[in-house]
């Protein structure tokens, strides 16, 4: 056991696929973390509406990260034998059970987001503020359950820069589309909640092309 601190091949090999991901972690957290700073700004209403919706998306997560962890035990070992067909078709396997998810979840938030809201919360004025949030951010549901396969697949095959570059890249686009969306800046109009439902949901769906384009 101790002889396992002195093997410097094992901890660089480690720690260059531990920090990524660690630094890929943060960054995703930080990704939502800019829609209620910067929404605060808006009152309380508009915080807890998002605070709410947040919820709702964490839900989600879950799901996805279920799968995403069964991903990840079957794509290493196929990745170790070599066999990159089997890496293809658990990929596609993943890929169409998070859509399923996210499919459904998207369905519920555009058909019925004041029940949804319900569930968190019964303050009609956090209800109504939060139904507009829902039914534009529920159109990035899609792109994070894509990202999340492909990341965890990237992961999977000692990829691990490409994910961090990309949650990086998003994090960044996020918070300057929603300075500019929500206040009305650099020539966008001023959309409040509406704004940093819709950067959320850009800022996603680029998070998507990026990784799909590089990978």
């Amino acid at each position: 056991m101790f002889d396992l601190f002195k093997d410097k091949r094992f901890w660089k090999g480690a720690l260059t696929l531990a920090i990524p991901v660690a630094l890929q972690n943060m960054l995703t957290s930080s990704f939502t973390l800019a829609d209620t700073l910067l929404v605060s700004r808006l009152g309380d209403v508009a915080l807890s509406s998002v605070g709410m919706v947040g919820q709702w998306g964490w839900l989600m997560t879950m799901f996805i990260f279920g799968f995403c962890s069964g991903t990840t035990v079957f794509v290493s070992q196929f990745w170790g034998a070599g066999d990159k067909k089997r890496i293809h078709s658990t990929c596609g396997i993943a890929l169409v059970s998070v859509l399923i998810v996210s499919g459904v979840f998207t369905a519920v938030s555009l058909a019925i987001p004041q029940y949804v809201l319900r569930m968190f919360n019964s303050d009609p004025a956090i209800i109504a503020e939060g139904s507009k949030y829902l039914r534009i951010v529920a159109y990035s549901y899609f792109a994070v359950a894509v990202t999340n396969v492909l990341s965890t697949v990237l992961r999977s095959t000692e990829e691990v820069r490409l994910p961090m570059y990309v949650s990086g890249f998003t994090t960044v686009l996020n918070i300057f589309l929603d300075y500019c969306m929500i206040f009305g800046k650099c020539g966008f109009a001023e959309m409040g909640i509406e704004g940093a439902a819709l950067a959320t949901s850009v800022s996603a769906w680029a998070g998507v092309a990026v990784i799909i384009a590089v990978s």
